[in-house]
C-alpha cells in the first residue's frame, strides 16, 4: 500500500482534529491537487476488463492522479484469516478482543500467521508472539511510501542495511538471504510463499527470487513491469499509464490503479484505489462488487481472509472528518459497524504512516 493512498493517509493523520480541512491527494512528483469534501462523494472508474473497457462505478470518491510503476505495491495477505486490527503506540488493538502492549513503539506492523512483525524507530526487526518480543534483523531506511515489510502467512521479507533481500518463516524459524548485483535501491513489493518479488534500479529490474532453490530470475530488465501482488501463482502486474492486470489460470483482468492493489488470497478477486476512490473486482469477470460501507470515502485495503475485507473509512462532517476501519463480506457486501481510529494509528500494512 503506497502513493496516493499513503499521502492521503500522511496528510489526514496531520489534520484529524483540525478545522476547515482542505483534503489533498498528493503525488511523489509533488503534484498536489485540493478537493473539499463536504458531502457523500460519487464518483466513477473506467475499468478495461480484457478486450473491453466497462464503467464500474465507485464506493465514493473524486479527483485523480498516477504514479510511476515502480511505485506500486500491494500490503501483504495472510492466507490464514485475521482480525480487524490496528497498534496505536506501543498497543495491539483488534476488534472484539482486548487490547495487547506489544513492548515497543511501533512503526510499521504486519500479521504473520498468528504472530505480528513490526519494526521500531531504530530499524529494527521485531517477532511478537503470544507475549514474547525478539529482535530478528534490521530493515533498511525505506522512501517515505514504501513497505518496511512484506508478508505473506507465516513469511516476512524485508531489505535489510545491506541491500540483501531477507526471508523470514516464522513457522521454521529459518532466515533466508539474496545478494542483489547493483547499487541501486532496491525493495521488496510482493511475497507468495517462497519465493519473493522485488524491484530495483541501476539495471536491476522487476526480480524473482526463490527462497528454495536460491535463484533470481529477471522478471523484466526495465524495471516497470513490477509485480505489484502475488498470490497462489495468480500475479498482478503493473502495466504503462496507470494500469495493472491480473494473471492466472482463468483470469484475465486488466484494471486502473493509481498507487495501490492487493489480490484476496484465492486470487478471486482484487481491491484497487484509483482516482481517489476505492474498487473491489472479480477477478474472473471484471465484475465490481458493492460494499455497503455507509460512509462518505472508503477503500478496502487489507484482506482478512477470501470472504472478508478491511475497510478504511472516512465519514465527513462540515469541517471535521473522522477514520474508521470496518469489517465487511465480499460475498454479500454487507459491513459491521466501524471501528473509530485515533490518532497515530498504524495499520498492517507494512509501512509507517507518519503524524
Amino acid at each position: 500500500m503506497t502513493g496516493l493512498l499513503t499521502d492521503l493517509m500522511h496528510d489526514r493523520a496531520d489534520h484529524l482534529d483540525a478545522p476547515d480541512l482542505d483534503l489533498a491527494g498528493i503525488t511523489r512528483d509533488g503534484d498536489r491537487r485540493v478537493r473539499r469534501r463536504r458531502t457523500t462523494l460519487v464518483g466513477g472508474i473506467a475499468a478495461a476488463v480484457a478486450i473491453g473497457v466497462v464503467a464500474i462505478p465507485s464506493l465514493a470518491g473524486d479527483g485523480g492522479g498516477g504514479r510511476e510503476a515502480r511505485d506500486l505495491v500491494a500490503d501483504g495477505t495472510a492466507a490464514a484469516p485475521v482480525p480487524l486490527s490496528w497498534t496505536t503506540g506501543s498497543t495491539l488493538r483488534r476488534s472484539g478482543a482486548p487490547d495487547v502492549d506489544l513492548g515497543v513503539d511501533v512503526r510499521a506492523w504486519v500479521w504473520v500467521g498468528e504472530a505480528v512483525a513490526l519494526t521500531d524507530d531504530g530499524r529494527r526487526v521485531l517477532l511478537w508472539d503470544d507475549g514474547s518480543l525478539e529482535e530478528v534483523g534490521t530493515v533498511a531506511t525505506p522512501d517515505p511510501d514504501d513497505a518496511e515489510l512484506v508478508a505473506d502467512g507465516a513469511r516476512v521479507a524485508w531489505v535489510d542495511p545491506d541491500r540483501r533481500l531477507v526471508l523470514l518463516d516464522t513457522a521454521s524459524g529459518e532466515t533466508s538471504t539474496q545478494d542483489v548485483s547493483s547499487a541501486g535501491d532496491v525493495r521488496v513489493t510482493a511475497l507468495d510463499g517462497d519465493t519473493v518479488y522485488a524491484v530495483g534500479g541501476d539495471g536491476d529490474g522487476v526480480l524473482a527470487w526463490d527462497t528454495r532453490t536460491g535463484e533470481v530470475e529477471v522478471l523484466d530488465p526495465s524495471g516497470k513491469a513490477v509485480v505489484i501482488d502475488a498470490e497462489d501463482g495468480t500475479l498482478l502486474r503493473a502495466l504503462p499509464g496507470r494500469r495493472a492486470r491480473v494473471e492466472g489460470p482463468g483470469r484475465d483482468l486488466t484494471l486502473t490503479t493509481d498507487s495501490f492493489a492487493n489480490l484476496s488470497p484465492d486470487g478471486a478477486h482484487v481491491v484497487a484505489e484509483s482516482n481517489d476512490e476505492g474498487i473491489l473486482l472479480d477477478t474472473s469477470t471484471g465484475d465490481r462488487v458493492p460494499l455497503a460501507t455507509g460512509y462518505d470515502w472508503a477503500l478496502p485495503f487489507q484482506w482478512l481472509d477470501a470472504d472478508a475485507v478491511a475497510v478504511l473509512a472516512f465519514s465527513f462532517g462540515e469541517d471535521t472528518e473522522e477514520p474508521f476501519l470496518v469489517r465487511c463480506v465480499v460475498s454479500t457486501g454487507a459491513c459491521d459497524e466501524g471501528e473509530p481510529l485515533e490518532p497515530g494509528f498504524q495499520l498492517p500494512a507494512g509501512l509507517h504512516f507518519a503524524q
